[in-house]
């Protein structure tokens, strides 16, 4: 208690302005020493976020490395197959969206019945995969075979539905 007495009967000496010079000098020290540790500590979380970045980076980029190395594996016969095929898929495509415009004028049963034919008609994933082992040649003429059905389908189903 004597220094609590102390402190009260002294009050006025605590309330001065002036800080004492010993303690603006260890408060200066102290700030450089928090601000240096700050420095530290930033410059720390810039290299660790940079170094997440690229580990990032790197994974994301995985996918396409791998995808153009299967690319450049491809032979000839397969890129012509797919270019084909992406093609055709680009007409069936408009086909369809033609299509799916007249498709506004017709009643709900026969736009439910329409869409099944088209979905059956454009499942051609089954046919693809048992093609795989045919030589080049015959793939190419069933594809495109494939391929002129299905348009001229569709086309048929367009000129009955505007009739």
């Amino acid at each position: 208690m004597k220094i609590e007495e102390m402190i009260k009967n002294n009050k006025s000496s605590f309330e001065s302005d002036e800080i004492p010079s010993g303690h603006q000098l260890r408060f200066a020290e102290r700030l450089e020493q928090c601000l240096e540790q700050k420095k530290r500590v930033r410059r720390l979380w810039v290299s660790v976020s940079a170094a997440v970045a690229a580990v990032a980076l790197v994974i994301l980029m995985i996918p396409s490395v791998l995808k153009f190395t299967e690319k450049q594996q491809e032979s000839p016969v397969e890129n012509r197959l797919v270019e084909m095929r992406r093609i055709y898929d680009e007409r069936v495509n408009l086909a369809i969206e033609h299509l799916e415009n007249v498709l506004v004028n017709v009643d709900d049963s026969t736009r439910m019945e329409i869409n099944e034919v088209i979905y059956n008609l454009t499942n051609t994933s089954d046919i693809f995969a048992e093609m795989a082992p045919l030589p080049e040649e015959k793939q190419m003429a069933i594809t495109s075979h494939i391929y002129d059905n299905q348009l001229e389908t569709i086309h048929l189903i367009i000129d009955k539905i505007n009739k």
